[in-house]
């Protein structure tokens, strides 16, 4: 029952993969494939072979640690699968394996998170069943190197350590599996005795918890699709001498959204508050902490947008986009000036790595480029430095004779559609070019200018590839976003029948040589396109095209 209206779904009946109809239904799929496909069979091989050469890299490379304190932790992949450990900073002979997930291999489970207590004394390690969405909750004393076996907590779903290292905090879900409680463990006695800090009754809220990062407060945090509501208490808290104090920094509003970190005594808060769409960072004294007192630190233009933020003693870093494209600004504490990290690539999507160390000057990052493996970099905020840690070519592929670049298509309203484009350089504009078109438009998730393996085969065979921003994603901000969703909708279908009219009228191809690919969602976006003007963008067996 839907809206009032009852709706029946003829093919429930294919949810049971034990079902006998599903399995020949699924055997009958299977056999019309290879009966198509019979035809490719070498050609598959062949493209195979291509791309598994991609993936070769040069020589053995060492683990990316990360440090903390005195400490420099890392994970080495073995055959058996990962290795967690550890070694004293400067010294390697001291290596000492946390975990080792061979034991896994045929358990059908995962260790799907863990955290070292902030003594460096204890291991939590959530164990997770395939398929589940809580898991088992685990500890080791890495002082003695042994699984506490008879310590354990069971159906959690997320958890932190309290900066004391005697508490973990977890959250717990309800039937619906929406996490809604918050308790607190102290390690060493019975689950039984754990204490319930905190229940979401909101049944659309779901609650999270973390850790402020100078380790000061744990903030709890609920939100739903469109609200916030963070309350935070001291990380250190003594249970003996009573229940913690939950601070509220802002009741919850319809629209309102807000994420808390702490420095200095004070809040630093990312929100969307007073129509600042994109987000902007605030700040405000833990003592007068609601909406009224925010004062504001930075904002963005339109067609920018805050992602994420990162907080370290003399610097802020946050993660955005300018007209769909990754910038990390650095917000100096003291001098209050704003720097922008010149990146080792324009086209790209950046990733904040992880960044334990709260007294550094050093932030990590990887960057993920249409022609390299994914790279890790490191940048000093103090001297404006960055160094790459890690950065793999690709096998047998000469990026320099390949170009990506930014152009832009006009809607049927005027607006300026951006659409990337990687192709060879030596590219002739004549109609005759294969072209795959990329796009998605939907949820607000911007399509981006990533590694894809499969393109290889494309490029190297003269197709070009093309990124169509349409309305609908966040690539030019939230106001893009709104523009393609609900009675908006009709604009991301027009946007992408724009782009490809664009790509044919001057000169990238032509109706017989496009193909496109919406994935999930993106699927309604193709096919609505299509169906509104058949003939443009056609579906192709992009096989066809390798011969």
């Amino acid at each position: 029952m839907y809206f009032e209206i009852k709706r029946s779904d003829e093919f429930q009946w294919m949810q049971n993969p034990k079902n006998h109809d599903v399995i020949k239904y699924i055997k009958a799929e299977n056999e019309y494939t290879e009966s198509v496909m019979k035809g490719t069979k070498l050609l598959q091989q062949r493209l195979t072979y291509e791309l598994k050469k991609k993936l070769i890299t040069q020589g053995t490379m060492g683990p990316i640690k990360i440090y903390a304190d005195e400490y420099e932790y890392y994970t080495i992949l073995t055959e058996h699968g990962l290795k967690y450990c550890r070694n004293k900073k400067g010294f390697p002979s001291t290596e000492m394996v946390l975990l080792d997930s061979k034991w896994l291999r045929e358990t059908n489970k995962h260790i799907r998170s863990l955290l070292i207590s902030p003594d460096h004394k204890k291991l939590a390690y959530l164990l997770e069943q395939e398929g589940e969405e809580t898991g088992v909750l685990h500890f080791k004393n890495l002082n003695e190197n042994s699984i506490i076996y008879d310590e354990k907590l069971k159906k959690i779903f997320n958890f932190v350590w309290g900066s004391n290292s005697k508490i973990i905090y977890y959250t717990i879900t309800d039937d619906q599996l929406r996490p809604y409680k918050v308790y607190a463990h102290h390690i060493g006695s019975s689950p039984q005795d754990d204490i319930l800090i905190y229940e979401e009754k909101d049944k659309s809220s779901f609650v999270d918890i973390t850790v402020t990062k100078d380790k000061s407060f744990i903030t709890l945090n609920s939100n739903s699709f469109s609200t916030s509501e963070v309350r935070l208490f001291d990380a250190y808290h003594d249970f003996s001498k009573g229940f913690p104090e939950l601070k509220l920094i802002e009741p919850r509003s319809i629209g309102l959204e807000y994420y808390v970190d702490h420095h200095d005594e004070f809040l630093y808060i990312l929100t969307n508050a007073d129509n600042a769409r994109n987000f902007k960072l605030v700040r405000a004294s833990l003592e007068k902490c609601g909406k009224s007192n925010w004062e504001t630190i930075f904002t963005v233009k339109d067609s920018e947008k805050i992602e994420d933020i990162d907080i370290f003693r003399k610097f802020a870093v946050l993660f955005a986009k300018r007209e769909g494209l990754p910038i990390i600004l650095c917000y100096n504490f003291v001098s209050q000036d704003v720097h922008q990290i010149e990146l080792p690539t324009k086209f790209c999507v950046v990733s904040p790595e992880t960044n334990i160390d709260y007294d550094t000057d050093i932030v990590r990052f990887t960057c993920d480029s249409p022609f390299a493996h994914p790279s890790t970099y490191e940048y000093n905020m103090e001297t404006r430095r960055l160094r790459s840690v890690r950065s793999n070519p690709i096998n047998n592929f000469d990026p320099s004779l390949y170009t990506c670049y930014r152009t832009y298509a006009n809607a049927l309203d005027g607006a300026k559609i951006p659409i990337t484009l990687f192709h060879k350089k030596s590219l002739t504009l004549d109609n005759k070019n294969p072209l795959l078109i990329r796009s998605y438009g939907t949820y607000g998730v911007s399509i981006e200018p990533d590694f894809q393996l499969e393109h290889f085969s494309l490029l190297e065979r003269g197709w070009i590839i093309a990124l169509a921003h349409v309305r609908g994603g966040s690539e030019l901000g939230s106001t893009w976003y709104d523009q393609g969703r609900l009675m908006n909708k009709k604009n991301s279908i027009t946007d992408l029948i724009s782009v490809i009219d664009y790509l044919i009228r001057t000169g990238y191809s032509n109706p017989s040589l496009v193909a496109s690919i919406g994935v999930s969602a993106g699927g309604l976006l193709l096919g609505a396109a299509f169906n509104m003007r058949p003939g443009r963008g056609i579906f192709l067996n992009i096989l066809n095209f390798f011969e």
